[in-house]
């Protein structure tokens, strides 16, 4: 939310002094039992300009939706996970809620939410999140034994899910069962720490939003969590912060990152990234653009980002944060990633 706080002039004062007094007080946090979610949906094209855009980059358009819930606390979403065995996208929020989301497809293309359900993200304690602070998830990552691990942002750590999956949303009823505190946080900006993180086996591919690396562009780290971690430099587009990250395959020799930005002249971009994850890691990754989205492309707060792997195909959804105003939107976009020389799919 922060980084759309600080552009807020371009939407003028109302809107600006409305979304201020959101941010001060705060969205509805995670609370209640397990219970199915009605979502509305509209689809929408990727481009605004005069005709028909199916492509961009490396990725060819499969579909866009606008997702809406009455709700009050639907929308935030920060991260999450293609599960292969349901077709169901798990997605945390950062205000400290889960959702189970069913897309609707139709020969290959996102045209709506089939089911939907949502549940409040607990603390150790098996209760509700009861503050921003101790609420704000910003990532994602499965790990090779099946664990989900959530990962904080202002209270910087990670909190280990035994057993959650979207394919049985009653498991969303159970808290974690271990906590992980990261390598210097408290050098940290509260709102720049650990936003795009992966599982690969039992270690985690973590790059941070907003802290220097050793020798320039973000920090990453990598490692098992409790054990010795590496770090690493993420070259990031300059002015992007990256917010998702996802294998492209199961050992994570390949990453897909998904930036951000914001100014008040461009408004909203994304720009995904991948990159070769050499074995032990490198002191500086260096990846290469896949896909740039702005205006006139469909694009908003992009936060979330799913790798769907099916044989050679891989599939990327995109999600992003509406910050519970009106002034975003809670966009999901399908898309299918081409071979780089170009080639059809």
């Amino acid at each position: 939310m922060k980084r759309f706080v600080e552009g807020t002039a371009s939407v003028g004062a109302v809107g600006a002094g409305a979304l201020m007094a959101l941010y001060f007080a705060g969205p509805a946090l995670g609370s209640g039992p397990v219970a199915p979610l009605a979502i509305e949906t509209r689809a929408l094209p990727l481009s605004r300009a005069e005709g028909a855009v199916e492509r961009v980059g490396q990725l060819a358009f499969l579909g866009a939706i606008q997702l809406d819930a009455r709700d009050a606390r639907f929308g935030g979403i920060s991260a999450m996970l293609w599960e292969p065995g349901c077709n169901r996208l798990l997605a945390i929020s950062d205000s400290g809620t889960w959702f189970v989301l069913e897309p609707r497809e139709r020969d290959g293309r996102l045209e709506g939410i089939e089911n939907a359900w949502i549940a409040p993200v607990l603390t150790p304690d098996g209760r509700p999140p009861l503050s921003k602070r101790s609420a704000d998830a910003e990532a994602l990552a499965r790990m090779a034994d099946g664990s989900s691990w959530v990962f904080y942002e202002m209270d910087h750590r990670g909190e280990r899910f035994a057993a959650v999956s979207a394919c049985r949303p009653d498991s969303l009823a159970s808290a974690p069962d271990r906590r992980w505190v990261p390598p210097d946080p408290a050098n940290w900006p509260e709102n720049g720490g650990m936003e795009a993180v992966a599982g690969v086996g039992l270690s985690l591919t973590i790059t941070l939003e907003d802290v220097p690396g050793p020798e320039g562009g973000k920090l990453g780290l990598s490692g098992a969590p409790d054990g010795v971690m590496s770090r690493f430099s993420w070259m990031a587009p300059q002015g992007y912060q990256p917010t998702a990250m996802d294998p492209l395959e199961a050992d994570g020799s390949r990453m897909l990152v998904l930036h951000r930005r914001f100014t008040p002249l461009e408004g909203a971009s994304a720009i995904l990234m991948e990159a070769a994850m050499g074995a032990g890691g490198s002191a500086v990754v260096r990846p290469r653009e896949v896909a740039v989205l702005r205006a006139p492309l469909l694009v908003d707060n992009m936060e979330a980002l799913a790798v769907r792997r099916e044989g050679e195909r891989r599939f990327v959804y995109l999600a992003s944060d509406d910050n519970f105003t009106a002034l975003q939107r809670t966009l999901l976009m399908k898309f299918e990633l081409l071979p780089e020389d170009g080639s059809g799919r």
